[in-house]
């Protein structure tokens, strides 16, 4: 059976690497550390703050595995919030060698992917098979190659022949719950507060956003048929009215604003 892994991650400024990169003294705070890495990437840019992939400390992954059939078999965050990242990593990329699925995510072609094997790379974590998945002729690196990893953002811009929209506004597009008063820019501050588990539920929101987005483009596309598109929609709500509170009470509560 083939499965989809739609997957999302949530990043940090990895203060370590700051350190290196800024020639910062080593008794700085990690908070100070982090701010002036982002400082100085919006002074290198002229007008974003957002880092290049390497300098990302991984704080949370989250993934949902769908059948072809339409059944989402398992969503949520994975491992547990005070899991290292190289945990976190590992985990992930045991999870594509055992399942051996099509990935599936938002901006993940030019982020989450590059992210993740840079920091593979940081602890030494090998993923010969990852490499091999599809050979000869599909990867998961391959960007206009569909068989095996779809960003949703990146393909239906036509790969940037259209503007890209955000995964919010392709929500508004279709219906469907999106941003809930967090957004990426939060994840900083809530890890500093210690909101772990805050972060991961943002993570798994996004991450079924992400999976309603791609449920339209599997049946506009010929992959689910109206049958399985609408298997795939009431797995959903079954995960988020049947699923704990502290994980999907504000996705419940937003999605009672968006009848279908």
């Amino acid at each position: 059976m083939r499965y989809w892994l739609i997957f999302d991650i949530e990043t940090i400024p990895d203060a370590e690497l700051g350190r290196r990169w800024l020639k910062a003294g080593l008794d700085q705070p990690d908070a100070l550390v982090r701010q002036a890495m982002l400082d100085a990437r919006r002074a290198e840019t002229g007008h974003s703050d957002f880092l290049k992939p390497p300098f990302h400390q991984i704080v949370a992954i989250a993934a949902a595995l769908i059948d072809e059939s339409g059944d989402i078999r398992r969503i949520g965050p994975l491992g547990q919030a005070d899991d290292a990242e190289a945990v976190l990593v590992r985990d992930f990329f045991h999870i594509v060698e055992e399942v051996k699925p099509r990935l599936v995510g938002w901006n993940s072609t030019a982020f989450d992917l590059p992210t993740l094997i840079y920091r593979a790379m940081r602890h030494e974590i090998a993923v010969p098979l990852f490499y091999r998945i599809g050979e000869p002729y599909h990867s998961y690196r391959k960007r206009y190659d569909e068989e095996l990893h779809l960003d949703l953002m990146d393909l239906l811009s036509g790969y940037g022949a259209s503007a890209r929209v955000s995964l919010d506004e392709a929500a508004l597009l279709l219906n469907v719950p999106g941003k809930m008063g967090v957004d990426g820019h939060h994840v900083l501050e809530l890890y500093e507060t210690g909101a772990l588990e805050r972060i991961r539920q943002y993570c798994t929101h996004d991450v079924l956003t992400t999976t309603l987005v791609f449920m339209a483009y599997a049946f506009h596309r010929g992959w689910l048929t109206r049958e399985e598109r609408d298997r795939l929609w009431l797995s959903a709500r079954r995960w988020v009215w049947d699923g704990p509170d502290d994980l999907w009470t504000p996705f419940r509560e937003a999605w009672e604003w968006f009848p279908r």
